[in-house]
């Protein structure tokens, strides 16, 4: 691999040499097109933005219960699939998770910028939620950092650290694909807190989407282009990215927690009609907007047969 300088440069040589370039989200081509304002000749670039194979990720049992418009089997199945995370759960933790309690679950590759640790980086609230008797919640983090990133690696022990004298609160081990359709089809709430304009458009959050899974997000990658907050999904309010780090964090944090206290929590378990329409919601704008046959399209269409 080259330094920073030479990586740079090759950068600057494709995009002189390129027609046109893309982006994997609609915000990563505007941070895109900011950054490389300088460059002179520089190709177009637009934004194509990821997707998601439903064929292999969705659940057919969640996809027959949404086509038939039946609620009840849309709950149904969500818990059965939820008895089936769960029992992942007991195997590597001990723990005997209630497919009855709402379910939050943080599951990608640990990296600093993504901020495994957000939701506990106020540990006094962090133990309130996690102790709340009359509305409980569960939490499962998962994911792997890389072997020489020590700030990931502190943050992964810290938060199993944390998990050891909480029944309700589990970390998960071994990430691959089994493991990664379990948590998506198994989550109630799929919460994603990447510092804005850091993630260029992340997935996880459209694969679990398609299984009821309901998207807590920042307002980062993807995720602007599909959030509709209360109808399919929830989103995190936006803290200026100029700010210091600890203090986007703090920020952050507060407004999580203020969504997860005054909204979420209250709906799932007041309101469960309410609750499966926005389940139902996500599902069908992850499917109509995030499935791959559209990224396919796209590509085909505004890179590949630009000039046909």
């Amino acid at each position: 691999m080259g330094n920073k300088g030479d990586i740079f440069n090759l950068t600057i040589g494709a995009l002189k040499a390129a027609k046109i370039s893309n982006g994997v989200s609609l915000l990563h081509a505007k941070v895109a097109n900011k950054m490389w304002s300088h460059v002179q000749n520089r190709s177009e670039i637009i934004h194509i933005t990821n997707a998601q194979n439903r064929r292999y990720w969705a659940d057919k049992g969640v996809l027959r219960a949404l086509d038939e418009h039946e609620d009840y089997e849309v709950e149904a199945r969500k818990k059965h699939l939820k008895r089936v995370l769960f029992d992942e759960v007991a195997n590597q933790t001990g723990k005997m998770f209630d497919p009855n309690i709402l379910t939050i679950v943080w599951a990608r590759r640990f990296a600093e910028y993504k901020r495994p640790g957000l939701l506990k980086y106020d540990l006094k609230k962090f133990l309130e939620l996690v102790e709340n008797q009359e509305m409980p919640v569960q939490i499962i983090w998962a994911g792997k950092p890389y072997p020489f990133d020590n700030g990931a690696i502190n943050i992964f022990n810290e938060i199993n650290y944390i998990s050891n004298n909480l029944k309700n609160v589990a970390v998960l081990v071994g990430y691959e694909l089994s493991l990664s359709m379990m948590l998506k089809k198994g989550a109630d709430i799929w919460l994603n807190t990447p510092r804005i304009t850091k993630e260029a458009s992340g997935t996880s959050g459209m694969s679990a989407a398609m299984n009821g899974a309901v998207n807590l997000s920042t307002l980062d990658g993807w995720h602007p282009e599909f959030e509709k907050h209360g109808i399919n999904c929830f989103t995190i309010t936006a803290t200026d990215p100029t700010l210091p780090i600890e203090e986007q964090d703090s920020i952050d944090n507060a407004n999580l927690m203020n969504i997860l206290s005054t909204e979420i929590i209250p709906l799932y378990y007041e309101n469960s009609k309410k609750w499966v329409n926005i389940m139902k919601n996500s599902m069908l704008d992850t499917i109509n907007a995030f499935d791959s046959d559209r990224m396919a399209h796209e590509y085909y269409a505004n890179m590949y047969d630009k000039d046909s």
